[in-house]
């Protein structure tokens, strides 16, 4: 029966343990899914030989043959004992994975430089390191019809709302998909809206910033073979936050919150804003100012959107052919095609100098914020910020920011509206959103967050 459940793969091994043990035990277990070394002393427990080496893994009952296949895919070895119609489990999974190493999407200067790896159980030993409570709870389960996946749920009891809690396991007993790949097929599914552009939930490879999280009252989910873990609920304001802000002099940390802050809003609203001045606004510019952008637009015969369009796209081509071409030659490709496709596009009168500098200008404002969906999100509303200039100039930008603001007032992030502490507005909340506040004065929770208690500090609560 089991090897028809596993379609005779050849892979599935089946081995009777040698004499002296009760005929019709068998051990089974799929070669190269487990680790040697466990699988050594397994057997040797099995056929009795010396002391039983297997006390200290994991084991659970399988009754059932539908059991015994999903813990085999799982990485267990599985010993029947036909005779007495019972199963064991016991877990010996040894795939080799890449070692804990600094995260390459978000590198930091000060602070810890460890990063997730595909395995769970090594991923839920690294929260534990930086978050060492008895206190913080894990909630395990598998999902996939077809192949289980597993998921654990990580909270910390008597600080994070039970009813985040209780909705997250909701949203993931109803996920029908055949198999969990990734964290982002999870985050598609439980998200409170699945088709809006602005992420409803964060992801990261820092065990520090779960920990952190944690702290806040969110909730973080980790998936078995992906080393980016959820967390959640998220508001647009945290993505221009990272956990090296509380590494630093709280005077250093506000100043680069604020920057990466400005940096964002540079890199949303200045092609909008080049394009409206030069096509419809042109009493702003100063007059010398003025004659040098004509003198340097002369030679161009596209208008000033088609110019902002080009260059954009053309950014991004670069900035994408770099991520994805080898380590080694990507950032030479994307500086070289940068410096040589500009200068050959001004000196052939396609573009001007001073789009140039704004494309380069936005481009290395949104470096500065963290690689996550939010940074794309920005990348992509320069576009549609930039058509609403070229139609109505600076009405059409306070036109398409209004919209905008107006859209992610409405969105939710498992209750949690998207423009807190801004909307509503929660002043003690907003003063360690753009600034960083001092850790001796920090002693408040986000109440957006919905926590179980009010003070961080135990003394205060």
């Amino acid at each position: 029966m089991l090897e028809e459940r596993m379609q005779y793969t050849e892979d599935l091994i089946i081995v009777e343990p040698s004499s002296g043990v009760q005929p019709g035990v068998l051990v089974c277990y799929l070669d190269g899914l487990v680790d040697p070394m466990k699988l050594e002393n397994l057997q040797l427990s099995v056929d009795g030989q010396g002391e039983n080496r297997t006390s200290l893994y994991k084991q659970v009952p399988v009754p059932t043959v539908e059991e015994a296949v999903h813990r085999l895919a799982q990485g267990y070895t599985v010993i029947i004992n036909s005779p007495a119609g019972t199963g064991t489990a016991i877990e010996t999974l040894g795939v080799q994975l890449r070692s804990v190493e600094e995260p390459s999407s978000e590198v930091t200067v000060k602070g810890p430089r460890s990063g997730f790896t595909e395995s769970m159980q090594n991923n839920l030993a690294l929260i534990r390191f930086h978050f060492p409570s008895p206190e913080l709870k894990v909630e395990c389960r598998n999902v996939g019809k077809l192949s289980q996946t597993q998921i654990a749920v990580l909270s910390v009891g008597g600080l994070t709302n039970t009813e985040i809690v209780r909705e997250v396991h909701r949203r993931i007993e109803e996920i029908p998909l055949d198999s969990i790949l990734s964290s982002n097929y999870l985050e598609e599914w439980i998200t409170d809206n699945k088709y809006t552009l602005f992420p409803l939930i964060e992801t990261t490879e820092r065990p520090d910033r779960v920990a952190g999280a944690l702290l806040d009252g969110r909730v973080a989910v980790l998936v078995q073979g992906c080393p980016f873990v959820l967390l959640l609920p998220f508001v647009f304001l945290q993505a221009f936050q990272v956990s090296e802000d509380y590494n630093w002099n709280f005077y250093i940390g506000s100043v680069i919150r604020l920057l990466r802050l400005f940096s964002g809003l540079i890199g949303l609203f200045l092609p909008a804003f080049y394009v409206a001045t030069i096509t419809y606004h042109h009493e702003l510019v100063p007059t010398p100012l003025l004659q040098s952008i004509a003198a340097a637009k002369e030679p161009v015969p596209f208008p000033a959107v088609v110019e902002s369009f080009a260059m954009m796209i053309a950014f991004e081509i670069m900035r994408e052919a770099g991520v994805r071409m080898p380590k080694q030659v990507g950032q030479a490709v994307s500086i070289v095609g940068a410096l040589i496709l500009g200068q050959a596009a001004v000196q052939a009168g396609i573009v001007s100098p001073i789009m140039v500098i704004v494309a380069a200008l936005t481009g290395i404002c949104t470096f500065t914020l963290s690689p996550t969906a939010v940074n794309y999100v920005i990348r992509m509303l320069q576009f549609g910020m930039t058509v609403f200039a070229a139609l109505l100039g600076y009405v059409g930008i306070m036109v398409a920011a209004i919209l905008l603001l107006t859209y992610l007032a409405s969105l939710r992030s498992f209750g949690v509206p998207y423009l807190g502490p801004v909307a509503p507005f929660d002043l003690s909340g907003l003063t360690d959103v753009l600034v960083r506040r001092p850790l001796v004065v920090h002693d408040k929770l986000p109440r957006l967050f919905k926590p179980l208690r009010t003070y961080r500090f135990r003394s205060k609560r």
